[in-house]
């Protein structure tokens, strides 16, 4: 059931619970992030992607979504997690996932970087908080339990036990509810936020966070998550032509957020986009739907003949629409995994009863700032001001509207064969009218340059292994929103005579192995080490011979392997692709 509170005990709540970022706490997370200094963002070098190695759904959703995204190896993280797939203590959270994915990125390099902290699937959802705070007598409107991925997009205050973590406006990424004209901005973790979506030298920073999917409880299949990321990421600047709607009625979870329809759906309609207000409880056979914001606690999803185009947000304000365990009261609430299942790239819901509290919930806005061109994790996040309570679920950086530029370069070509110094010259191309800010170089997902319009890139070949390599350019727009497109191509380095293969027999691929044998044949006589995500396997000792692994360690779907010598002058392997078959319980 729903809890209402009344305006004025509102207003009560939120004195009680905004606990003011002072100054002092401003600058001791500052100092605590300060090795944090990202540049660029919003594409898949500035994403980290955590998988759940202990368990194959897992692993098959990581690699679907790498694949489907481009995500470099170096930027995917495997924890073996063991722990419950529904709820946690901070404790837990804090040292077996949050401590270990920071610490990660920093030993990887990658600290200057990555915006986004992302869960493949099976990780606990609920994450409570209340043992971090003994002392502290919370009202039952600010209980410190709060999802997965509010916990990690507020990583400043859960690090620390910060008990602002509850505060109502403890997120100043969001940008005002009622403004008149909304402003978007893209998220970056070099950032520093100040109320109302100000940046100064010495506010609060955060990390963008989504779970691809929850499978357990009231969660959606693998299929079904691999459907709708499929579905997600072949969108980004397409402009599509479908409609964003907001549905009206008199029960609260409507009309909490009614103050700011009709500006959304001005600014939407002002933006080139078709946004209409209809009334009732959820949307009946709407066959173009591009969003929804929406209030109900029982919405007929599946028979109300309503379709989501592929990269469609759905944002249903109700108590339970992220609580993935069943209602011990039949039929319960409708979860987020519902709208997913019907299409939608992203849906949101509280883990636990938040109240009729306006804050905890996304504006308006969120339309507008996803219709701007933000991404979906972006426009979320700039439309809530207190997440914590809030998962978010689907394809973080789908961006249906962004105005994407294109990259080419000269001096180098995809398969290249290359040795001594390369000199790369990107082209940009962009309809945007604030044209490129910025370029960057990476090798092997790890940014090694910038520069800006006109510059070339230049790489020393000698500096890196002998073997394959992955190249990119990326160019960022001069807008507010610092739309990326790139380049990505791989390359073979040979300065030495060595080299290694991998194989696999194709006759060997077969549904229901279990098994999977890899070939290895190296002009060493070094160990070979094998690697999936940037996990190693195993190796083979004396250089040549064949690694036996189990296929409930890869999960299915598209594998890509590579192997590394061990001692001087290592050589890195091409890259040996995989379809692995699906998995039969």
């Amino acid at each position: 059931m729903f809890n209402f509170i009344n305006k004025t005990k509102a207003c009560q709540v939120r004195e009680i619970i905004c606990l003011k970022a002072s100054t002092s706490l401003s600058l001791f997370l500052f100092f605590f992030l300060w090795t944090v200094n990202c540049f660029g963002g919003g594409g898949p070098e500035n994403v980290f992607l955590l998988v759940n190695s202990a368990i194959r759904d897992s692993l098959t959703v990581a690699n679907h979504y790498t694949e489907l995204r481009n995500i470099p190896p170096s930027n995917v993280f495997c924890i073996d997690y063991r722990g419950s797939y529904a709820f946690a203590t901070g404790q837990k959270f804090r040292e077996n996932i949050l401590f270990p994915a920071l610490v990660e990125i920093k030993r990887r390099g990658l600290s200057d970087q990555i915006d986004y902290l992302v869960y493949s699937c099976n990780f606990p959802w609920r994450i409570d908080l209340a043992e971090d705070f003994p002392e502290v007598n919370f009202p039952k409107q600010a209980r410190p339990i709060a999802s997965l991925t509010g916990a990690t997009y507020l990583a400043s205050f859960s690090v620390h036990k910060r008990k602002e973590i509850v505060n109502l406006n403890a997120n100043f990424y969001a940008q005002p509810a009622t403004a008149v004209a909304t402003i978007s901005q893209g998220f970056r973790a070099k950032y520093r936020w100040a109320p109302r979506g100000k940046k100064i030298s010495n506010g609060i920073s955060y990390y963008l966070s989504a779970i691809l999917g929850v499978t357990n409880g009231r969660g959606n299949s693998v299929d079904e998550i691999v459907s709708y990321l499929k579905r997600s990421t072949v969108v980004d600047g397409t402009q599509p032509k479908g409609t964003i709607y907001f549905v009206k009625n008199k029960d609260v979870r409507s009309w909490t957020r009614h103050d700011g329809f009709d500006n959304a759906i001005r600014e939407i309609r002002l933006a080139g986009v078709k946004a209409e207000l209809v009334q009732g409880k959820f949307l009946q056979r709407k066959l173009q739907v591009m969003g929804v914001t929406c209030g109900g606690a029982q919405l007929n999803v599946r028979s109300s003949g309503t379709r989501f185009l592929p990269g469609a947000f759905s944002d249903n304000f109700t108590s339970s629409g992220g609580k993935f365990t069943h209602s011990k009261k039949p039929p319960g609430q409708t979860c987020v995994s519902e709208f997913l299942r019907a299409g939608a790239a992203g849906a949101n819901g509280t883990v636990i009863e938040p109240f009729a509290i306006a804050q905890k919930f996304p504006n308006a806005g969120l339309h507008v700032h996803y219709v701007h061109g933000c991404s979906l994790a972006e426009s979320f996040y700039q439309s809530v001001n207190c997440p914590y309570q809030q998962i978010l679920v689907g394809e973080p950086l789908c961006q249906p509207w962004a105005i994407v530029p294109e990259v080419t370069v000269s001096g180098i070509t995809r398969g290249d064969t290359i040795q001594g110094l390369v000199t790369i010259t990107p082209a940009v191309k962009t309809k945007s009218t604030k044209g490129i800010k910025s370029l960057e170089f990476y090798v092997d997902g790890k940014r090694m340059q910038q520069g800006k319009v006109g510059d070339k890139f230049t790489l020393d070949t000698s500096t890196l292994d002998d073997g394959q390599h992955e190249l990119r350019v990326v160019a960022i727009d001069g807008s507010l929103i610092e739309t990326q497109g790139r380049w990505v191509g791989n390359v073979i380095v040979k300065n030495g005579m060595d080299a290694v293969q991998l194989s696999v027999k194709k006759s060997s691929i077969k549904k229901g192995m279990k098994i999977l044998v890899v070939r290895v044949v190296s002009t060493r006589d070094e160990p070979v080490a094998l690697y999936h995500h940037s996990r190693e396997l195993g190796r083979v000792t004396g250089g040549t011979g064949s690694l036996k692994i189990r296929t409930a360690e890869l999960g299915s779907g598209p594998i890509t392997l590579f192997g590394i010598t061990e001692g001087k002058n290592p050589v890195r392997s091409p890259n040996l692709k995989i379809n692995l078959p699906k998995h039969e319980p």
